[in-house]
């Protein structure tokens, strides 16, 4: 491994991006490694930083990083690093990312400690960040993401350096700043080539806005994903109607993602002509029906791979439709924080149509817990599946909150249901999540384990949240079960 070329080391490490830790090892393995993995460590350091919620190490970041600043700046912005001696390597030149927003907390993070959190440091907290992202701009070789969404503080296409870098950026999240509203025409002046978009689209009907982000958007020749997310606007029709005729997209795009979006009738029929999309998700968004028969072409939809609706009704008819189109390609399928009226149905559609599902996760009530029977015994690649009861909010269960409480649950005595579980859950499962009122007993948990034992199951997670009765017994039976899995 020591004496492999350093583009080998790199796409190896390559491998490592989300794992810092293991990272930050490599550097310290000797200077072929230190050399090849710094790059990689040091391309979005901010968010790093947010993602292993150690905001302490903010401090020697930016110390670091004004430290390149010349001193003229320095002096000028009555700063002073802390660093004495020159830096091994042009971090700068590393960055791939600037989220302004995530950059200006970071600053205001450095100055409390630095200077204190009184009304002169307050001041120096956006023209640092200015001089920063400005920096960043005219020395990265290569920004390839820009987060613009909330970033009020200035423009950024006014920055030296901003035309030329961002030009072969690849990934924009945006919104519709009131402050800014060339921001859309300054971005698609210079950005032709992006891959993925998020627009936010916050505010009432601005036409001038409005026919700038249908030039950005008619703009990118090769997009694959996109993001609308509508909130209070009144005009992501115009833009949704923009982005499903443009010849182009109907090509390139591959995933589609919705937020609180309001369609009008024609929404599926639009949807129709992206022939290439693998990934469909809509998160509380209204209206969501159209005329099934309007759609004629047998194709469409038979690449959808990935099908999560967050929060929002959907017209059985359309379900069935998404599901019988998609077929086998299918493979994941996820229904949270809402009551599905044809779960019975929308099963029996997955057990004709979509064997060949990986991940189902849906939220459901008591009485519809048998129909899940009828899933593992025909989806037999299932690797991830989960259910939770559908009084249960998703994301408060996934980040709870101190004052966060549970509501309460219908009990559901789990005996019969567990011994027929162990008995048809898929040999390619790996993880399985139950947060319903299940009481399970001793017995029954070990009845249920002993019949995955025998199967010769492969879990590496068995879940259990809000049971009734379930106690550090059980733990430990599934801790014996999944330890000796391991083995």
């Amino acid at each position: 491994m020591s004496f492999l070329p350093h583009l080998c080391l790199e796409n190896i490490f390559l491998n490592l991006s989300q794992d810092s830790k293991t990272l930050h090892s490599c550097i310290l393995v000797n200077k072929q490694w230190c050399i090849s993995s710094i790059p990689i460590l040091w391309r979005d350091p901010f968010k790093l930083c947010q993602c292993l919620r150690k905001p302490n190490k903010l401090v020697p970041l930016l110390n670091t990083y004004l430290s390149f600043l010349p001193s003229t700046t320095r002096k000028l912005l009555e700063i002073t690093s802390i660093i004495g001696r020159p830096t091994l390597f042009n971090y700068p030149v590393y960055l791939r990312s600037i989220n302004v927003v995530l950059i200006h907390g970071s600053v205001e993070y450095w100055t409390d400690s630095v200077f204190g959190a009184d009304s002169t440091s307050l001041q120096k907290i956006t023209p640092i960040c200015k001089v920063l992202c400005e920096y960043f701009l005219c020395n990265s070789s290569r920004i390839d993401y820009l987060d613009l969404e909330h970033a009020s503080w200035f423009d950024i296409f006014e920055l030296n350096g901003a035309t030329t870098s961002l030009s072969s950026i690849k990934s924009v999240v945006i919104d519709d700043q009131q402050r800014f509203p060339d921001q859309f025409k300054n971005l698609s002046s210079v950005m032709k080539n992006a891959r993925y978009l998020r627009l936010s689209l916050r505010y009432r009907k601005n036409d001038p806005v409005c026919k700038n982000i249908v030039t950005l958007l008619q703009n990118q020749k090769y997009l694959k994903k996109i993001s609308l997310c509508s909130h209070v606007s009144d005009f992501f029709q115009n833009i949704w109607d923009s982005l499903a005729s443009s010849q182009l997209l109907h090509k390139s795009l591959t995933s589609i993602e919705f937020h609180e979006a309001t369609f009008d009738d024609y929404s599926l029929l639009q949807l129709s002509r992206f022939y290439n999309l693998q990934y469909l998700k809509f998160y509380r968004c209204r209206n969501f029906n159209s005329e099934i028969q309007e759609i004629e072409d047998s194709l469409v939809f038979q690449n959808l791979s990935q099908l999560i609706i967050f929060k929002i009704g959907v017209n059985p008819q359309v379900l069935e439709f998404l599901l019988k189109k998609s077929n086998r390609n299918l493979n994941v399928l996820e229904f949270h924080d809402h009551y599905v009226t044809n779960f019975h149905e929308t099963v029996l559609c997955c057990v004709s149509f979509c064997q060949n599902l990986t991940r189902f996760v849906a939220s459901i009530q008591v009485n519809q817990i048998s129909d899940v029977i009828a899933l593992f015994k025909e989806c037999k690649k299932l690797e991830y599946f989960h259910i939770y009861d559908l009084k249960l909010l998703f994301e408060d269960e996934e980040e709870p909150l101190d004052e966060y409480w549970p509501p309460e649950l219908e009990l559901f005595h789990a005996k019969e249901l567990l011994e027929e579980l162990g008995s048809c859950i898929p040999m390619t499962m790996k993880m399985m999540k139950v947060w319903m009122n299940w009481l399970i007993t001793i017995e029954d948990i070990e009845t249920f384990v002993s019949k995955c034992a025998y199967f010769d199951l492969k879990m590496k997670v068995l879940e259990f949240r809000h049971c009734k009765g379930f106690g550090n017994a059980h733990k430990k039976v599934i801790k014996n079960f999944l330890q000796n899995d391991n083995i």
